[in-house]
């Protein structure tokens, strides 16, 4: 069995991530993902996500190509681009991955994890991008707190356009 790992923040899920999910899952029979903290997406310099963690992992979970999502919290040990390095080695080891596939814009940067799996770089869909999508929003939008213990009924009321009491 293939056992497949890509990591990310997948913060504004798009069309572009899903292609490159439906890609990632036709080279395996399992696909995990190695879901970025919201720390750890500012740590690496990063505007906050507009997504929650939580939300952002369940979306992943939504998603007819995903199985699994795993928790990347660090710690920060890396000095490169990849800021998360034996975090990511113990999440090949214990899951027993096989493949570890990421956007083509990472290519060579995962080569430390190869004594350990295969790595392959996967080619983007252009023209989209989480960046691309902040950048046309115009940065005119607030991060939401919609995970747990954040009042998303009252949040998903106000966006279709329901009245809601600030009381409950």
């Amino acid at each position: 069995m293939t056992r497949i790992l890509t990591f990310g923040a997948f913060d504004l899920l798009h069309y572009g991530h899903l292609r490159l999910l439906a890609r990632v899952r036709a080279m395996g029979e399992h696909l995990i993902v190695g879901l970025a903290t919201d720390d750890i997406i500012m740590a690496g310099g990063k505007p906050k996500p507009y997504y929650s963690h939580a939300i952002r992992r369940e979306m992943l979970l939504h998603t007819r190509h995903v199985d699994a999502v795993l928790t990347l919290d660090g710690p920060i040990d890396g000095t490169g681009r990849v800021k998360i390095i034996r975090q990511k080695i113990d999440m090949v080891r214990r899951h027993q991955i096989t493949l570890v596939a990421m956007g083509q814009d990472w290519e060579g940067e995962y080569e430390f994890l190869t004594p350990w799996c295969d790595v392959v770089y996967i080619e983007r869909t252009p023209g989209i991008s989480s960046t691309t999508l902040r950048n046309t929003l115009g940065g005119g939008y607030a991060p939401l707190d919609t995970g747990p213990g954040a009042d998303g009924d009252r949040w998903r009321d106000r966006a279709a356009g329901r009245e809601t009491s600030e009381s409950g």
